[in-house]
């Protein structure tokens, strides 16, 4: 059962200079704080209905407004202020002095990978070890290559030229972190 779909939880949110995480108020009680609620639902919940699309027409300063405090939301370290990284609902952090599988969770969110999920099926897979880490980004890479190839975007509802971007976009980032792996 997808337990997010019950209740509201924090997001997790990782400072990967100081090696902690937080938990955030998620965008949805932001906006009700911030009396934003009903402009948020009417730009981010009817994505699918095209009603978004005819608001971005009529009203594209709300949209950009809403996309820029909700959607690419900076939060500050307490600790040393620098910007944190959105690791999503399902982050568990390894302990501080676990300095490595810090590293390859900084490598993670650098190559595209956040903890997101409905809640059913937990974290997924993080590697342990340096081989470990670069075998699972080879797979990855090779996984959206695949799916360049076939192209199969239908089943995706979206553009092509939307899915072959996002797939080209996730491989430079696996390519990118293979290169420094390779630097190390």
């Amino acid at each position: 059962m997808c337990r997010y779909a019950f209740k509201t939880y924090k997001i997790h949110f990782a400072c990967f200079d100081c090696r902690k995480s937080f938990k955030k108020a998620p965008i949805e009680d932001l906006a009700i704080q911030n009396g934003d609620w009903e402009d948020y639902k009417e730009v981010f919940w009817n994505i699918s209905s095209g009603k978004n699309k005819k608001l971005l027409k009529e009203n594209p300063e709300k949209v950009e407004y809403l996309t820029e405090k909700y959607k690419n939301r900076k939060e500050k370290c307490p600790e040393c202020g620098g910007l944190m990284a959105d690791l999503g609902l399902d982050f568990k952090a390894p302990k501080k002095d676990k300095v490595k599988e810090w590293e390859i969770i900084r490598g993670l969110y650098r190559s595209g990978k956040t903890f997101y999920s409905c809640g059913c099926d937990g974290i997924g897979y993080v590697p342990k070890d340096k081989k470990a880490y670069k075998d699972y980004l080879i797979k990855n890479r090779t996984y959206y290559q695949d799916r360049l190839e076939n192209r199969d975007a239908t089943l995706h509802k979206e553009k092509l030229s939307d899915y072959i971007n996002r797939f080209s976009h996730l491989i430079e980032l696996i390519e990118n972190e293979l290169k420094l792996l390779n630097v190390s």
